[in-house]
């Protein structure tokens, strides 16, 4: 059997599902139990930093207008469904997702920032869903979060922003100055330090969609070996344990550089449940053995 046929058995839908919470959380706003804090009084000087745009924008209804020159695919602000986007490694949960051109260039800036700045480039939270917008407002608008953009607004939610770390948050840093002159190159502009409240950390994607690759999303069976990232702890392993995986084979990807290296000649990746992980491992005849933090596991 090779990989194509195990993968087809063992994950015939990689599937990434939907945080529950945050959908009964956009339910509740929807039908009046989630209160956009100060909607339509907003001021049009709040209007326009809130929007992520200074273009003219002096209402919330302009701000929404403004958003839609961002807008791509046929699909509304933070509603776009995970499996039209490309799965990235970040630290806030859910929001590990990006358009592809701007997870491809991600990945590409990102071994770039590590071979200058000795540290791998990592994402805080990326793609944001309109119910998640929603709370970070309220609590912006409640005194107890920061700066939020008006739900709808967000580029977040359009899957082409990055709050990033390691060192790009604070001001000053060798980091930052690095992302800040050589970030644009790759399309990600530092679009933060202009906000009302300056964020160093938030970079936009700015390329124009122009449709998704042919490697975007990659179909199972285009090499020999895959990406599989759990999203369950497997083994004695934590979730979010990674490896290359092939016929009587399995290398734990242990850093970002490592995963994203791979991607970045488009070895096929997926997200996968701990069962899923098991069984493709079982078609593969990569014994349980081989999880462990410093596998480098091959038989003939």
């Amino acid at each position: 059997m090779d990989i194509r046929d195990a993968l087809a058995e063992a994950a015939p839908a990689a599937s990434r599902s939907v945080d529950r919470r945050r959908v009964l959380t956009f339910a509740a706003a929807a039908a009046g139990g989630v209160a956009l804090a100060g909607a339509q009084a907003l001021p049009a000087s709040a209007a326009t930093s809130l929007g992520e745009t200074s273009n003219g924008v002096a209402t919330i209804a302009q701000a929404l207008a403004a958003a839609q020159a961002s807008s791509w695919g046929g699909y509304a602000n933070g509603k776009i469904p995970v499996s039209a986007l490309t799965p990235v490694v970040s630290t806030v949960a859910g929001s590990g997702y990006l358009r592809e051109d701007a997870a491809r260039q991600y990945l590409s800036m990102s071994l770039a920032f590590s071979r200058a700045v000795g540290r791998p480039l990592v994402i805080t939270e990326g793609y944001r869903t309109y119910a998640r917008q929603v709370d970070y407002w309220n609590r912006y608008q409640n005194g107890t979060g920061n700066l939020a953009a008006y739900p709808g607004t967000s580029n977040h939610g359009w899957a082409i922003s990055c709050d990033f770390g390691s060192g790009v948050e604070t001001a000053g840093t060798t980091a930052k100055r690095w992302m800040d002159a050589n970030g644009p190159s790759y399309g990600w502009t530092p679009t933060g330090n202009g906000f009302s409240r300056p964020e160093p950390w938030h970079f936009d994607y700015v390329g124009a969609w122009v449709g998704s690759s042919a490697t975007a999303n990659p179909k199972v069976g285009s090499g020999d070996v895959v990406v599989l990232r759990s999203t369950q702890a497997v083994g004695n392993m934590p979730a979010g344990y990674t490896a290359l995986l092939g016929v009587r084979s399995l290398r734990h990807l242990s850093t970002i550089d490592m995963i994203n290296s791979m991607r970045v000649i488009s070895t096929p990746y997926f997200e996968v449940n701990a069962s899923v992980f098991y069984n493709v491992m079982a078609s593969l005849s990569v014994p349980l053995a081989a999880l462990t933090n410093d596998s480098n596991y091959w038989r003939r």
